[in-house]
């Protein structure tokens, strides 16, 4: 249906436009900070970082077996959450700020825990 709504968005205003794609950014953004937390405070940056970069070129592949699991994930995660998420898989931009991301709050954390 997403791509319905692309193909007739030449017929609506350009604010509109605007508005949707700086909140579908800031969910990304909420979902990369989300995800950041959860690995840096199990401290498996290392594993994490590793895992995303070896599996870059999949990430459209897993993005679409996220949508099709959708129902199954729900019960761990919202429904918005998995979507996200399998936006965040899809988009590459997306995928480097979630490494930056992980970069940055490890180096943040204390050395002790």
């Amino acid at each position: 249906m997403e791509s319905l709504s692309s193909w007739f968005g030449h017929l609506r205003p350009q604010e509109e436009r605007a508005e949707e794609v700086a909140a579908e950014e800031e969910r990304k953004r909420a979902v990369i900070e989300k995800l950041t937390r959860a690995i840096v405070s199990r401290r498996l940056e290392a594993p994490a970082t590793l895992f995303l970069e070896l599996n870059r070129p999949l990430g459209f592949i897993y993005s679409q077996a996220a949508f099709f699991a959708r129902p199954f994930l729900s019960f761990f995660l919202s429904p918005a959450d998995v979507q996200a998420a399998a936006e965040v898989l899809d988009d590459p931009k997306a995928m480097d700020l979630l490494l930056d991301t992980i970069g940055a709050m490890s180096a943040q954390e204390p050395a002790g825990g």
